[in-house]
């Protein structure tokens, strides 16, 4: 539990593995607790992405197909069979593979007969033709997991005395694999700060969080390739159209989100948003 005075954290309580609780004095403290985001929730930070309303199904199983060599280990990105939504499929230690779906909340939990966990992840699978094979000589160990509208973020970075980092900031749709790339950037950014707020005897929420605006930057260059793909997003086509850009779509994928010359290709997603948009009507 993070102690508070007033929003100002003061410390944590904790408990060793022999329940002893005590408390702990601390000049700032960091929230990485992940989904959980005990700061967060403690203070109502949670702001839900008003896009991205989306839902995952998935679970575990162990002797799914994989590939061979280098590629034994890489994750797989594939759709369901009328872009409904999509599929990831991740190699793990132990012979094991996580196999999830990602789709639109109403779609993957509401507007259905039958919303039983089981009965959804199970159809979702047989909607992936990438799917099909993979997973014939295969067993589910876990049961399956579900989230509901996930996508989210903090209004705040940091406060008086505390900062969060990781998921405990904010989650983005795991599309493009982002997820350990942020909670390894904010942490990397929290501790600079940190370290110069202790030495400046200043842990206040504007120094502490005073990297926050170029992370979130940063964060919405990547939030912004996932919107583009639920809606249609050709990467083939916007490269065939605008090849100087081709090294910025790249370099976005890989990961290089803060770097300020990639914000570039916005006019030109603009622009063939608008051409598919004229084409449809």
């Amino acid at each position: 539990e993070v102690l508070f005075d007033g929003t100002r954290s003061t410390g944590v309580r904790v408990a060793d593995e022999a329940g002893n609780i005590s408390s702990i004095s601390s000049k700032v403290v960091v929230d990485a607790s992940g989904q959980s985001a005990m700061v967060t929730s403690r203070l109502g930070l949670r702001e839900w992405d008003p896009v991205l309303k989306k839902a995952a199904v998935w679970s575990y199983w162990k002797g799914a197909a994989r590939g061979t060599g280098r590629d034994e280990g890489a994750t797989l990105v594939m759709q369901l069979d009328d872009k409904q939504g999509w599929l990831w499929y991740i190699p793990l230690n132990d012979d094991v593979v996580s196999v999830g779906v990602v789709a639109g909340y109403e779609y993957l939990l509401k507007d259905r007969e039958n919303k039983k966990p089981d009965v959804v992840y199970a159809a979702e699978l047989d909607r992936c033709p990438g799917l099909h094979g993979r997973l014939d000589n295969a067993t589910k160990i876990e049961s399956v997991r579900v989230a509901k509208e996930y996508s989210y973020r903090a209004r705040d970075v940091a406060g008086d005395g505390w900062v969060l980092v990781g998921d405990a900031f904010g989650f983005l749709d795991p599309l493009y694999s982002s997820g350990i790339l942020l909670a390894l950037k904010s942490g990397e950014l929290a501790g600079d700060a940190i370290v110069a707020a202790l030495q400046e005897n200043d842990p206040s929420a504007s120094r502490l969080g005073c990297w926050g605006e170029d992370y979130v930057r940063g964060m919405d260059r990547m939030r912004r390739l996932v919107y583009e793909f639920y809606d249609g997003f050709n990467f083939g086509r916007f490269v065939k159209r605008f090849p100087h850009l081709r090294g910025h779509v790249t370099d976005l994928l890989i990961g290089d989100l803060f770097n300020e010359r990639l914000d570039e290709i916005i006019e030109p997603l603009e622009t063939l948003r608008a051409e598919q948009e004229a084409a449809s009507t």
